[in-house]
Parts: structure tokens; sequence; C-alpha cells
């Protein structure tokens, strides 16, 4: 007669649970993996120290036997990762039971890693997968596994897409992501794809000279280099003196002119220049290449600064050809539409025709723009303007001048009276007293210091932006009509911003001082005078225009101008 415990193992399901149950009073032998990504994918996920913090108390919960432990910071959105194949060779091998992980998708977040390890969990080779909030074992449903491995993966392509999608945008308003160049920085403040690039106040105009030698043709590289760094100052991304190598890779990088090239795409840029194109070919020729490396194809007006009024896209240019069967000649037209890409939004808007979208532009520069007679009586009175203030200005300064030497000497008498023999018991000025108040007067200093700097940097600033958008309305509508695609296309920047189109009609949200001159001569006594300038001889004579006239430029010394993205414009001398 068999015993109970034969009776027993001849049944195959008590069988396999008695087998079961001894396979697993043996031991597991764990591995504990942790991974932070070094992609943008992870930004959110807990470190790798917060991970350990995670998954230490389940390890000591369950009393795991953790032999060995795996730290990678890359991320896994494809296969290749060191440690973890490391790890995946020593369990296919026996030396590893199981793993224990914070979740999942710190395994894999590609097809092929989750599927290599939900296969070696389905033959029993991997035979445990701990987590805080659970455990994977090979007889559980694997649904439940393939679904959280599969959302891994699609986590990253979801990623992937918005941030092509958000450089796409980013490059079509003009901004090039990455790291700015020399002579110019990042915007660290603003939004997360519409962070700008402004210019190195300090570096921009350093950097200019050097070209400038350059130019000269009387200068090598190397000497450029040599008077860069020790004349100059200028230093590379490591904080050391420019190589050849540095300065050659400037002089042939077209960011400096305004155009860059990302993803094998070439984009105008928004931001202010450093050269013009007729500069950057002459560097090319004297560097020895032959210049003018830009694609023709890709130079089309205002081809992605405008937006659609509707959906939001972007307003792109297209250029058709059509051949005249009877005449063989080719006809070019040129239309702006809207690109339709915003998937989950429905655009009807219909295309128009470069002709009338360049009327459009013209009309808003016709209502900014001033005759050439007024421009030069505006100069002068903006001129004596700058005087008074120069004058207010140098009283200020005085005065905080004044303050800074007072905080200086109240400073040291602080530290005078803290080391002096009458106070070394502390009774006069204990050491708390002491750090409080020499705080309180530092920060005093600081703030005197940027005050002082501020009013001296920006002595000049409001008369030279005022000149200069004077000198925009009164030449810029005549430079628009005869200038090629770039100076159109550079004009409408410098014009405006948040420009829109919907319904064939263009918006633009005109620079602030712009606004100030077209709400100046709509006034009766300005707009007569517009329409008859050749009466600007007897202006002074007239008082309505006189007044009128007055009153449109002293507003400009009251409107505490910052620079605006047209101060960097090409101006009528230059376009």
């Amino acid at each position: 007669m068999n015993s109970p415990l034969d009776w027993d193992l001849g049944k195959p399901g008590l069988s396999f649970v008695l087998l079961t149950f001894i396979k697993h009073m043996k031991k597991l032998r764990y591995a504990r993996y942790t991974r932070k990504s070094t992609d943008s994918e992870d930004k959110q996920v807990q470190s790798i120290d917060d991970q350990i913090r995670e998954i230490q108390p389940e390890i000591d919960r369950r009393n795991l036997d953790v032999v060995i432990t795996f730290e990678e910071s890359m991320s896994a959105k494809k296969p290749g990762r060191p440690k973890f194949n490391e790890m995946m060779q020593m369990i296919k091998a026996g030396e590893i039971d199981g793993i224990v992980c914070w979740k999942l998708n710190r395994l894999a977040r590609n097809p092929v890693d989750g599927g290599e390890i939900q296969w070696l969990l389905q033959q029993g080779i991997l035979k445990s997968i701990v987590t805080p909030s659970r455990e994977y074992l090979p007889s559980d449903n694997v649904l439940m596994m393939a679904v959280e491995l599969g959302m891994a993966n699609q986590f990253v392509l979801d990623l992937s897409k918005d941030v092509k999608r958000g450089l796409t945008t980013k490059n079509h308003k003009g901004w090039r992501p990455g790291k700015a160049p020399m002579g110019y920085i990042n915007d660290k403040y603003g939004d997360k794809g519409n962070k700008k690039i402004y210019v190195d106040e300090e570096v921009f105009p350093l950097l200019r000279q050097v070209w400038d030698m350059l130019l000269t043709e009387r200068y090598s590289i190397h000497e450029l280099a040599k008077i860069a760094t020790e004349q100059f100052g200028l230093k590379n991304k490591s904080g050391l003196g420019l190589h050849d190598s540095t300065l050659y890779g400037i002089f042939t990088n077209t960011f400096y002119y305004g155009e860059y090239t990302y993803a094998g795409d070439v984009f105008q840029g928004a931001h202010t220049p450093l050269i013009t194109v007729e500069e950057f070919d002459r560097t090319q020729q004297i560097l020895g290449k032959k210049g003018k490396p830009r694609p023709k194809n890709k130079r089309l007006p205002y081809n992605g600064i405008i937006d659609c009024g509707e959906c939001g896209g972007m307003i792109t240019t297209e250029d058709k050809r059509k051949v005249i069967k009877s005449t063989g000649e080719v006809r070019r037209y040129l239309y702006h539409r809207c690109t339709k890409r915003k998937s989950h939004v429905s655009c009807g808007q219909k295309p128009i025709k470069h002709e009338e979208l360049t009327n459009q532009i013209d009309g808003y520069l016709e209502q900014i723009t001033i005759p050439t007679e007024f421009l030069s009586w505006a100069i002068k009175c903006l001129r004596r303007e700058n005087e008074l203030q120069d004058n207010q200005r140098n009283r200020i300064l005085l005065s905080q001048r004044k303050a800074y030497d007072l905080c200086l000497k109240r400073l040291s008498n602080l530290t005078t009276l803290y080391i002096s023999p009458e106070n070394i018991d502390r009774s006069l000025l204990n050491e708390d007293e002491f750090r409080k108040q020499k705080e309180e007067m530092r920060k005093e200093k600081l703030r005197l210091e940027q005050e002082i700097r501020k009013v001296e940097s920006g002595a000049d600033e409001w008369f030279e932006l005022a000149e200069k958008t004077f000198n925009f309305a009164t030449y810029a509508r005549h430079h628009f009509e005869e200038g090629n695609f770039e100076t159109k296309t550079n004009i409408l920047r410098c014009l405006g911003s948040n420009f829109t189109l919907k319904d064939g009609k263009l918006s633009i949200e005109l620079q602030k001082p712009f606004v100030t001159l077209k709400e100046g001569f709509e006034s009766a006594p300005l707009k007569e005078y517009r329409l008859e300038p050749g009466k600007f001889a007897l202006i002074e004579k007239k008082n309505s225009h006189l007044k009128a006239a007055s009153e449109l430029v002293s507003r400009y010394p009251g409107l505490n101008w910052r620079p605006h993205p047209y101060h960097g414009c090409a101006l009528p001398t230059e376009l």
C-alpha cells in the first residue's frame, strides 16, 4: 500500500503545487536595479537615491536576498544599456533568480528589452520581479505586465512626437534650439518652447570688433585668436582662451548673419544678427571658401513668422511655377497658406496671394511713415530734450553716488566699531547684531550700485531708440518696396509682433513706439500736415501743427523704453 506522500505525488496537480512550494523554500537571489535617465523623458522621475529609499523597505519586509546591485544613468528608450545587459546575462546563467526595482518602466521603455523580460519570466528562468507595489511571478497572467511595459514604450513614442513638434514650432518662430553661440545668451526665464536668444551685451561688441579686424585682411586667424584672448578677454565654453579652430568655427557660422540650419533645414533666425550677409560672404572669401553656402530655395518671404488666426498653425510660403504652353514662358506664383498641421483643429482658411499680403504690410507701414522734413525737425527736438534729460540724470547720479559713499562709510564705521578695543567684550556690538547690520548695508550697497549702473547705461538709450524709430518710420516703406525677400521679411519683423492671418486679413501688433507714431499722426493737425509735407517750412508759424508735433515728440522721453525686438533690426542705412 502506498504511503500518503506517494499517493499525493501521483496526482499531477498536487505534485506541481508541492514542487513549487519546495522551490520557493529555497531563498531566491535578487539583483537590485535602479535607473535614472539622462534624457528629458525622466525629469519628473525619482532619482536613484529616492528609488533606493522606496525599494529598501520592501526588501526588508520580504527579507529578500540581494546579492548584487546595478545602478545606471541611461535612457531605456532603446536597447543597449551595459548594466541592464549584464544583469540579463547573469539571469540566463542562473546566477540571479529575481529583480527588485522601483517600477517596471525602470527596466524597459522599448519593446526589445520588455519582450526579453516577459519571456524570461514566462519560462521560469526569471522567477520573480519585486516592486514596492506588487510582485510579478511566472504563474501570473502576462497581460498586466505587457500592458505596463507597453505603456512605458508608448510614453517614449509620445514624448518624441511632442519634442519634435515643439522644436518645429520654435524653429519656425526663428529661435534656434540648444545653447546659444558666443556673443549670445539663452533666455533662462521664458516659457518652455518660447525661449528666445538675446545679445550678450559684453561679448557681442567685442566679437564684432574681432570680425571687423578680419575683414581688413591684415590679421591671420592665429593673430586674431591671440588678440581676442589676451586683449579682449574672450573665452571658450571651458573658460579658456580662444583656439584658432574656435574662431574659425565662429567665422563660418551662418547664425551670425541671421540664418541657421537645424535637422537639415535652413531657418531665418529672429535673433539680432552680428554681421550682414555680404560681410559673411566676404569672410568666406578671405578664409578661402566660395561664399554664399545658403540654399536659395529656402529664402522665401514671411515664411514661418505669421500664425493662422483660425487654428493657430504656422503660415508657410509656397513657391509655384507654371509653364505657359503657348509661349513656353515660366511664370512664378507665391502663395501664403496655413500648414494645417494641428490635427485636432479643423482649419478652413484659404491661401492668399503674395501681392495681397505685401500690400497689407505696406498699408501698415504707410500708417507710421513720416516725411523726411519732419525727421530732421524731430531729431533736433529729441537732441534738445536729451540735453535736458542729461541734466536731470546728472542730478540723480550725484545724489545716488553721495548715498553710495555714505553707505560705504557706514559699513566701514560698523567694522571699526566691532573690532575696536572698547568692544572686546561685545558690549557695544555683539556678533549677531554686527552680522545683521552688515548684511543690511551690503544689500543697500548692491542696490545703489545697480541703480547707478542703470542710470549710467541708460543715459542715451531712450534717445537712441527714439532716433531709430523715426529713421525706420521715415525710410522703411521705401526699402520695403525696393527690397528683396530678405529685406521685406526683416522689415516685417521690425514692425511688430503677434502676426496673424485670418480670412485674408493680416493683423499686426505694432511695437509700442510705432503705436505712438500712428496715434500721433492721426491727430487733425499732423494728419493735414502729412497730406501737404511741402508746407513744412511754415510749420513753426502754424501753432496747431507745432503744438501737435511737439506733443508727439515729447512722448518719447516719458515712455521709459527698454530695448524692443526692432532695436537690432536693419535700419535705413543698413537695408
